[in-house]
């Protein structure tokens, strides 16, 4: 397979990453945003504690996901970049606001008026972050170099639903986990009417994609079809599971429709980076760095894989 092939690959495995774990964390501040702040002081800590050991290494996969198209595809980094440059420092914004708020909310804590403070800058950063990257991945894959058309408007709110249903999913079993009996009857709860939403959400994305973004639906019928009903199936079984309160189930299959998603575009789009303008072996950098940066990753997985499985092992395990 070609050096590009390989990475091109990585990439979309990286933003499956993201979406399935930074996601969720962003998810978190989603719902206490959607809550109005409104949350019991149980639910806040429900949420915060939640996160907190693993918030920072899940953005391990979005420094990931830059190197990669900034080294192996500069031509395309530097399109984006040049086009979407207002919406990406939107986005950044939030997530140094995200981390921010997050951080000072734990140092003050005993100071009710702060945590107040603290936890609304957290949820805003959490919020603004998913809707602007949603907002840039949808420009990216309708190929139009306005990031507002009707696809990237609904792909922000789209990738913040994502996010929140995930978040909701996870919270649920961790409820669980703790015991909290009526923790688990609130996430359960948020999780169906979430799940609900996402599905006429992703219903309307293909009408959308058909109207807004023809390259794209050609390629959504030719090639990618068979994810989308993989989509449909998993997600129908994940509401399933959460309504007999088979977490680990409604987990994988919520995690499974999600990547359904992720690689329906990827092969809908395939073998273009930015549909119409930029294919992946026309924005390649030269093979010899290509294949430099593929032994990098291979000898930086033996460290990076088992240290992030542990870290989930030790915090997200059974007995926590």
């Amino acid at each position: 397979m070609p050096p590009e092939q390989i990475l091109a690959a990585i990439l979309v495995a990286g933003i499956i990453l993201y979406t399935l774990l930074g996601g969720a964390d962003f998810g978190v501040g989603v719902w206490e945003f959607s809550t109005f702040f409104q949350s019991s002081e149980k639910e806040k800590n429900h949420l915060y504690r939640a996160i907190g050991p693993v918030w920072e290494a899940n953005h391990v996969w979005l420094i990931f996901i830059l190197v990669i198209l900034f080294s192996a595809f500069p031509r395309a980094f530097a399109s984006v970049c040049r086009t979407l440059w207002l919406p990406l420092l939107l986005a950044l914004v939030g997530i140094i606001f995200r981390g921010v708020g997050f951080a000072f909310r734990s140092y003050a804590a005993g100071m009710v008026k702060q945590q107040a403070i603290w936890g609304a800058i957290f949820s805003f950063g959490s919020t603004a972050t998913p809707f602007f990257l949603g907002i840039s991945f949808g420009a990216v894959a309708s190929g139009k170099s306005s990031w507002l058309s009707p696809f990237s408007i609904y792909s922000a709110f789209f990738f913040v639903g994502v996010c929140a249903y995930l978040s909701a999913v996870y919270l649920a079993r961790e409820a669980g986990q703790s015991g909290a009996t009526d923790l688990v009857t609130l996430w359960r709860r948020r999780s169906l009417t979430m799940g609900v939403w996402m599905g006429i959400l992703a219903v309307t994305g293909l009408a959308i994609i058909a109207t807004d973004a023809p390259s794209l639906w050609e390629g959504f019928k030719l090639r990618s079809w068979p994810f989308v009903i993989l989509s449909v199936l998993s997600g129908a079984t994940s509401l399933w599971a959460l309504l007999r309160s088979r977490f680990v189930t409604a987990i994988t299959c919520s995690q499974i429709a999600v990547v359904s998603v992720i690689l329906g575009w990827a092969t809908a789009q395939y073998p273009f980076l930015i549909p119409s303008v930029m294919t992946i072996e026309s924005a390649k950098s030269p093979d010899t760095v290509l294949w430099s940066m593929i032994w990098s990753l291979a000898l930086g997985s033996v460290i990076l894989i088992p240290s992030l499985f542990y870290l989930f092992y030790l915090f997200k395990g059974k007995r926590p």
